[in-house]
């Protein structure tokens, strides 16, 4: 009959290896990462460069006493009446179409630079604005606009 195992030896690393293996494991997640690492090391010098990050240390280190001055200030009356209203901004927030709201946005931006290529000096009269109607991009934006105004109406 054979005897059992009571001797278990464990295989160890030496120290020596697992540093190679956790240099080798960096090296590789650096290889991966480079962009992310080279944009970070852009930002904390930006940071640097702009005193910011000296800023931000100093709130960590002393983030209790900050933020209690924090919440000291937002005390005052002064304040009362966006903390009030706060949820209700929030709620709205919520409730926007955010990409409707950036294409009106870019739409709008368009239309400014153009504005201000071309000026706002020349004059029209009947006729010309008659002419103008015909002009494909001018037409869809006074149907954007008057179906704007038709749901702005309704309840």
């Amino acid at each position: 009959m054979a005897r059992a195992i009571t001797d278990i030896k464990r295989f160890e690393k030496s120290r020596e290896e697992v540093i190679e293996e956790n240099v080798q494991e960096v090296k590789e997640a650096v290889a991966d990462n480079k962009e992310a690492i080279l944009q970070g090391i852009e930002l904390l010098s930006a940071l640097q460069k702009e005193g910011t990050l000296e800023t931000l240390s100093a709130f960590v280190k002393a983030k209790d006493e900050t933020l209690a001055n924090v919440v000291r200030e937002i005390d005052k009356e002064q304040y009362t009446p966006l903390l009030n209203n706060l949820p209700e901004l929030v709620f709205l927030l919520g409730d926007l179409n955010v990409s409707g709201i950036r294409n009106l946005s870019s739409r709008l931006n368009n239309g400014l630079e153009r504005m201000e290529d071309e000026g706002t000096t020349k004059k029209m009269n009947m006729l010309d604005f008659a002419k103008v109607l015909k002009d494909p991009e001018i037409n869809r934006s006074l149907t954007m606009l008057m179906s704007f105004l038709k749901g702005m109406g309704q309840k």
